[in-house]
């Protein structure tokens, strides 16, 4: 295992394949496909359509919403480490 750096490089660090799940986003997740499901019981063929479209765009947003948080985090934790290596040098 090299270094984090190489790791990132490398394509070695994947956040999705290390997702922690809580009981609580498990349970969320439950509430969802559970309520999720009566609403579908619930509307037509095109309503569904329409439903699943939406769906596509929210999905989409939520991606690119995760990758700001990522990289305004990413920043955020180096910011923070040059300050405290900036500090140890003082």
């Amino acid at each position: 295992m090299g270094s984090i750096i190489e790791q990132l490089f490398n394509g070695e660090i994947d956040s999705f394949e290390n997702f922690a799940r809580t009981d609580e986003y498990e349970k969320c997740s439950s509430e969802i496909i559970k309520e999720e499901d009566e609403f579908l019981k619930r509307i037509s063929q095109e309503q569904r359509q329409i439903y699943d479209n939406l769906l596509d765009i929210k999905a989409q947003r939520s991606v690119i919403e995760t990758k700001i948080h990522f990289v305004y985090g990413f920043k955020i934790g180096f910011k923070l480490a040059a300050e405290l290596y900036d500090e140890g040098n003082n």
